[in-house]
């Protein structure tokens, strides 16, 4: 009996999990974004006159998240993306804002040419 009851007591609460810093830096965000680009576009002229932002702590929604915003000339259209990052990977890509990205300074995206798809 005694050896039952010393099992009921036994604490069974989990281990808290770590929290995890939503706001982490972005180890070598300008590689880590030319990876992510080569697995979300197919065609070789998305990636015609890419240039990206530095990265940034900006105001998404009701909370800070570092951004880079990147910009493309494919079939002569100037596309203007963001990637949203959360713990350090990027968690979202989507067209930017003004408010976003109406500030960046853009330079050549060399890393990206260095993952391009094959013809």
């Amino acid at each position: 009996m005694a050896i039952a009851l010393a099992g009921c007591s036994w604490n069974t609460q989990q281990p808290a999990a770590p929290v995890v810093d939503p706001n982490l830096y972005p180890q070598n965000y300008r590689r880590q974004m030319a990876i992510f680009l080569s697995q979300q576009l197919s065609d070789r002229a998305d990636f015609r006159g890419a240039r990206i932002g530095q990265l940034a702590l900006k105001t998404v929604g009701d909370s800070s998240h570092y951004v880079v915003c990147l910009q493309f000339n494919g079939h002569s259209e100037i596309k203007n993306k963001v990637a949203i990052y959360l713990a350090g990977d990027i968690t979202q890509f989507v067209d930017s804002t003004p408010a976003q990205c109406g500030d960046a300074v853009y330079a050549p995206f060399t890393e990206l040419e260095q993952v391009l798809p094959d013809k």
